[in-house]
């Protein structure tokens, strides 16, 4: 069989059209949840504490992976008692969701690194941070 000029560049194009990644739409459902603990007494090394208390807000899950070029869709929803926020600066994305509110926030992952999702409204030992993956594939 005899290759063509035109038919070596419809198979080398065909090949790379193949090899092309496609952008995806993502879509998450993140839940903002707040642990709210108290612990009546702990000791310490010979120190003797009471009534400890512990509160902390987790987005779950912690990581969102998605791939450059990609839609993304995250739903929050908030199971904690008070207003929280959701911010990706690197995004300029910043909410704040109503305590049992429901929020959805589109964008294009048009960057490429490891961004902290946080809450702008409280001091960030209460929160524990969450990232947002993009990656380059």
């Amino acid at each position: 069989m005899k290759i063509t000029k035109t038919v070596f560049a419809g198979l080398a194009l065909g090949l790379l059209l193949v090899g092309t990644a496609q952008a995806k739409d993502q879509k998450f459902t993140v839940v903002i949840n707040a642990y709210d603990t108290t612990i009546p007494e702990l000791n310490v090394e010979g120190v003797t504490v009471k009534n400890i208390r512990a509160f902390n807000v987790l987005n779950e899950p912690e990581t969102l992976v998605v791939e450059k070029g990609d839609s993304v869709k995250i739903t929050i929803n908030n199971k904690s008692p008070i207003s929280e926020g959701f911010s990706i600066d690197e995004y300029g994305i910043k909410e704040v969701i109503k305590a049992g509110e429901t929020k959805t926030i589109t964008f294009k992952a048009d960057k490429v690194g490891a961004f902290v999702i946080w809450c702008q409204l409280h001091p960030k030992n209460i929160h524990l941070p969450g990232t947002l993956n993009v990656i380059d594939d």
